[in-house]
Formats: structure tokens, C-alpha cells, sequence
């Protein structure tokens, strides 16, 4: 939501625009059913593969984005391509490797050219990848299956990524969908799809030390995504549901990595496909697939309305808002800094932009007065803190929830401190915006007591 902000300072005053955070600031149009999404360390740019479901001549493409202006910066295509499902780029930000989802091999990107520099072979029907954190030569890729054996897929896939070479063949469950490595490289943990029936689905357990399956959680209902805390202690899984697309998922599951147990079920929308964590660990960001296949070799989508919903890991429940976007949203992913998280949209063919909120106001409010000879000055006084990461730059008052009464702005080096001489009002609505132009949700603050 865009909004006008008039910043007061002495006797000057400056309109400035701001975006409100969990709102969708733009939508980018990308190639053919984009799946897979990637951030680039530095923030800059995204890569987004065009997993191309129709099978369109010379549609399998990687779309490159400027994500300073919300552009296509270029649009890659290599006859290696074949449903670009997911991309993965280094910690160095020097390469991007895209599995190719219908074919036998992973693409290798020099993002520096934006060309192909050649291909990895031996896969079968590749669907995810992750670099050891702690080696850049070590990859592990998950293998789903192709073709007639889409689904039926039991491996992953060890490589060092110097040689172009596969170096060891893992067997985990069935239909292995998604992977994730902890932050100190010790452990992978694999989704394995099975059929999507409730409670068919299993999390496989590696350790990379000698690349052995040590465990097997079960319990999931399709599970489709895993992501890892920042802390490596939790994994959240989104549970898509059956790929008869009855009974449909709606959970998320909270799996703690040191017992091996599911020690939460959170609800959320339908068919929940991918998901993020915020480099603080705070919040999880979760896509509601909610889409029918309808044709041959299900290629009709049948796109109910895409939404994403926010996890509060503190508290493992769903907080508002719940963020509207665009048809299928199918995976995100949110770049380094925390300031922004990017939707793939897979039957819109687009890519939605959402604006973080990377800090927490808290704010507290009492009514006071002054006496003044006879006469008695009632007021209202506000106070606040703010914590986290690119904080406020200013912040606004309003007196009414559509925020359209401002009653005062202030710079952040200014005390965090408000005196309203309209003692008829109660309610208040705290609103920080940061350099970035983000603005955080209005924080509601009710005056109900006296102050000391």
C-alpha cells in the first residue's frame, strides 16, 4: 500500500512516499510458469527459473532481475534447459545453478556474463540443490524423477561442483521434492514427497560427514519445502498435500532438529508450497499454491486466489496481515539483508515484490496533565523504543486507524516522545518508516491509565 507521508521539521515540510511493509510494492513479468527464485548476496539481482508447463518452443528460460528498479534486466535460454525448476547461487555470488526438473542435469550460470558455462550430468529429474556452507565445492542435489518416473525418484546426489562430478549417491525416501543444509554444514535434511497422502511423507536425514541417512522423520502430508532456522535448531516444512489434490495440505510443520520430532502444526492457506525465513529468524514467509491441474499431463491450472502468510517463530502462530498475490504462488525467497521477499507466481508468470518490516516498535501510552493557574491542561503522552535492522528514519502519529489524522512526526534523533493536547482522543497508531521508504504496520496504542 503506497501512502503520503508529510514530514514536518521547524517551519519545513516535505511529502515523502512510503511503502507499507507486507504490502505487494510491484509485480514483475518474468517467462512461463516462473518455480524457483534466488537472491544474489549482494541483494541486487534475482534469478528466476521459467519452469515453461506447457512445453512452449524455446520458452525453458532463466529471467534475470534488477532489483533496484524492479526490472528484467535479461531473459537466459540454453539448449541445456529442460523445466527449469530451481535456482541456487554460491555465497561468493560469482555462479547460479538451475536444475532442470525434466532431464538429467543441472545448468551452471556465470553471473558475471549471464551466459552458460556448461552443465552437470547423472541426475534424474533434479528438483533442488544446496552448497555446503562451510566447502563451496560440495553440493548435494535431490532427485526427484522425470519423465514417465516423475515422483519415483529415491536418491540424492553428492557433488563437488571443481569437477562437475558426482561423488556419492545417497538413498533417502521416496520422491525426494526439497533439500536444506544446516548453517554449520553438518547435516541435510530431505523432504520426501512419497504420494502426498497424510502421513506418507518422511524427512531424511544426512550427515555429510560420511553422507549417511541417520534418521527418518515421519508424519508429513506431501511434504513440498524445508527451510532451516538461522539458529539450526528448528526446520519448518510446508505440507502440500495429495498430488490427486484431495485431500489438500494446509499445515505447516515445525520439525526441532535435535530431537527429530514434529513439535508443531501450524494452519495456514491452501496447498502451501514454498517458504522463507527471515534472516533474523523471526518470521517464516509461506506461498498458498492453491491451484487445480486439469488436462493432459496436467498442463490446465485451475488458480484460486495466491496469498502468503507469516509465521511468528516466537510463537508459532499465523500473524497478520495475510499478503495477496499473484496466481499459484509457488516459491519465495528473501534476500540477505531482510529487506525484501520475492513470490514466484506460477500461473500469473510474474514475480511479487513484498517490502519486509525489519524492525519492532514498542510503545506505551498514559494520559497526564498540567495545571496552569486555574486553569487544568489535559493530555495524552506517548513514548516508544524500536529494536531490529534498518530502523526508522522518522516516525508519524495518526489518531484514527485509515491514518488519514496525522497528529505529529518525528525524526529519529529526536526523543521518542509525543504530547497530544487532544486529551479527546485514546487511540493512537505508531507508524516508523525506515531510508528504504518502508513503512511498518500502524502499531495500535490505547491510553488507559493515568501516568506515575
Amino acid at each position: 500500500m503506497l501512502k503520503k507521508i508529510i514530514v514536518c521539521a521547524s517551519f519545513f515540510c516535505a511529502s515523502l512516499f512510503a511503502v507499507e511493509a507486507n504490502t505487494v510494492e510491484a509485480t514483475i513479468s518474468v517467462g512461463v510458469t516462473p518455480a524457483g527464485i534466488a537472491v544474489t548476496p549482494n541483494n541486487l539481482f534475482a534469478y528466476v527459473a521459467n519452469n515453461n508447463n506447457y512445453s512452449i518452443s524455446g520458452a525453458d528460460t532463466v529471467s534475470v532481475l534488477n532489483l533496484t528498479n524492479n526490472t528484467v534486466k535479461t531473459t537466459i535460454s540454453d539448449p541445456s534447459f529442460n523445466q527449469p525448476y530451481t535456482v541456487t547461487i554460491n555465497a561468493s555470488g560469482t555462479t547460479a545453478y538451475v536444475t532442470n526438473s525434466n532431464s538429467t542435469t543441472v545448468t551452471i550460470i556465470d553471473i558475471g556474463t549471464n551466459t552458460v558455462t556448461g552443465t552437470i550430468g547423472g541426475f534424474n529429474g533434479p528438483s533442488g540443490l544446496v552448497i555446503s556452507p562451510t566447502d563451496e565445492t560440495i553440493a548435494y542435489v535431490n532427485n526427484y524423477g522425470y519423465g514417465m518416473g516423475s515422483g519415483t525418484g529415491t536418491t540424492v546426489s553428492v557433488v563437488d561442483l571443481q569437477t562437475k562430478m558426482i561423488t556419492a549417491s545417497i538413498t533417502v525416501g521416496i520422491a525426494p521434492a526439497a533439500l536444506a543444509i544446516t548453517p554449520d554444514g553438518a547435516f541435510v535434511y530431505v523432504a520426501n514427497y512419497e504420494n502426498g497422502n497424510p502421513g506418507t511423507g518422511t524427512i531424511s536425514v544426512i550427515e555429510t560427514s560420511d553422507n549417511t541417512v541417520i534418521d527418518t522423520i515421519p508424519g508429513f502430508s506431501g511434504p513440498f519445502a524445508i527451510a532451516i532456522t538461522p539458529n539450526g535448531k528448528y526446520a519448518y516444512v510446508t505440507n502440500f498435500g495429495s498430488n490427486n489434490f484431495s485431500p489438500v495440505g494446509k499445515a505447516v510443520s515445525v520439525v526441532d532438529l535435535q530431537t527429530h520430532t514434529i513439535v508443531a502444526t501450524i494452519k495456514v492457506g491452501t496447498q502451501p508450497s514454498g517458504l522463507a525465513i527471515t534472516p533474523d529468524g523471526d518470521f517464516v514467509y509461506v506461498s498458498n499454491y492453491n491451484t487445480l491441474y486439469w488436462g493432459p499431463d496436467f498442463t490446465a491450472l485451475n488458480a484460486g486466489p495466491g496469498t502468503v502468510n507469516i509465521i511468528d517463530t516466537q510463537t508459532n502462530q499465523v500473524v497478520s496481515p495475510t499478503i495477496a498475490v499473484g496466481l499459484s504462488p509457488d516459491a519465495i525467497a528473501i534476500a540477505p539483508d531482510g529487506l525484501y521477499a520475492y513470490v514466484t507466481n506460477y500461473t500469473s508468470n510474474t514475480v511479487s515484490v513484498i517490502p519486509l518490516q525489519t524492525f519492532q516498535i514498542v510503545a506505551q501510552g498514559c494520559k497526564t496533565k498540567d495545571v496552569f493557574f486555574d486553569q487544568t491542561d489535559l493530555m495524552n503522552k506517548l513514548t516508544w523504543t524500536v529494536s531490529g535492522t534498518f530502523l526508522p528514519v522518522y516516525y508519524s502519529i495518526y489518531r484514527d486507524e485509515g491514518l488519514t489524522h496525522l497528529a505529529g512526526t518525528f525524526k529519529a534523533s529526536q526523543p521518542f516522545k509525543f504530547i497530544d493536547h487532544n486529551s479527546g482522543t485514546y487511540t493512537y497508531y505508531i507508524v516508523g518508516t525506515n531510508a528504504e521508504g518502508i513503512s511498518s504496520i500502524p502499531l495500535q496504542v490505547t491510553i488507559s491509565r493515568n501516568c506515575n
